[in-house]
């Protein structure tokens, strides 16, 4: 089996799973601003604002996840694509090694 990598393709993909991660940022620093607000709904509908707030603390939880997760892999991207430059160059060196000859 072979693949051929090429390690700018990978960091590009880093950087579009950052930008992505970049609009799950905005949406936490957004949702920062709404709150628990018993008036909101008048007394008749107040209940509803307890169940949205419980409701805003698992959504914002779970965006803030996916973001960690986007940024996590695009971390680990761009580590591959620095262990396949790094290989690549070992390579290189050693066949230019080669050729030059023992003294080189």
């Amino acid at each position: 089996m072979n693949f051929q990598v090429d390690p700018e393709e990978l960091r590009g993909h880093a950087r579009n799973l950052e930008s992505i991660a970049e609009g799950f940022q905005a949406v936490k620093d957004a949702s920062a601003h709404i709150a628990q607000d018993d008036e909101a709904y008048g007394q008749l509908c107040g209940w509803i604002s307890a169940i949205l707030e419980g409701r805003h603390g698992k959504q914002d939880d779970l965006v803030a996840s996916v973001e960690a997760n986007l940024r996590a892999c695009a971390r680990a991207l761009v580590r591959n694509a620095d262990r396949y430059r790094d290989t690549e160059d070992g390579h290189a060196k050693g066949f230019d090694r080669m050729i030059s000859g023992p003294g080189g």
